[in-house]
């Protein structure tokens, strides 16, 4: 069975964005915010600790809730302030390089890869695709460890995304399991 999967398709702005959520939620190592997520509980464990037994002076009492602030900042910023910061880059990169965006093709099937815009062309045979990482709303496609191009899921169908889970290989297939 031969199944081909082309699309053509314009990135807007909000795939641009969940695009760059998706590839930090998936480069971001799991160790990382695990340490991360530790040191805030330890910090504001501290700070509160502090606070209620120690008080001490104004000064120290306002050092024990910089310390829960500290903390709490520590303790979201993974889930809250990394994502919010890269929104906002996403969305200015975007716009001040719109002239740049123009229609894409994607194009699989179950011998090559190709990704198509007036500027660029890709083509590669699928068993080169180093990875793909999907989303809720984007697929990954790395044809390197760190070269990677996108397709916004909105333009293919749940039964196109099975084909595409079928075609590549399954140590090669990455879901994101809570979403951005």
């Amino acid at each position: 069975m031969k199944s081909e999967i082309k699309e053509s398709f314009l990135i807007t702005e909000e795939d641009y964005i969940d695009m760059c959520l998706s590839r930090q939620k998936y480069m971001i190592p799991k160790e990382n915010k695990i340490i991360l997520a530790v040191m805030g509980i330890i910090a504001i464990l501290c700070g509160t600790e502090a606070f209620i037994n120690i008080r001490g002076n104004v000064y120290q009492i306002i050092c024990w809730f910089l310390l829960i602030g500290i903390g709490l900042y520590v303790l979201s910023y993974y889930e809250v302030i990394n994502p919010l910061i890269t929104k906002d880059h996403a969305a200015k990169f975007f716009r001040y390089n719109q002239k740049l965006i123009n229609s894409k093709t994607f194009t699989i099937n179950s011998e090559t890869f190709s990704m198509t815009d007036q500027m660029h062309c890709i083509k590669i045979p699928i068993r080169y695709i180093d990875k793909i990482v999907e989303s809720k709303t984007t697929l990954l496609i790395f044809t390197g460890k760190e070269e990677f191009t996108f397709v916004p899921k909105r333009v293919l169908s749940k039964e196109q995304i099975n084909i595409i889970r079928s075609m590549i290989a399954e140590e090669k297939y990455v879901r994101l399991p809570k979403e951005v």
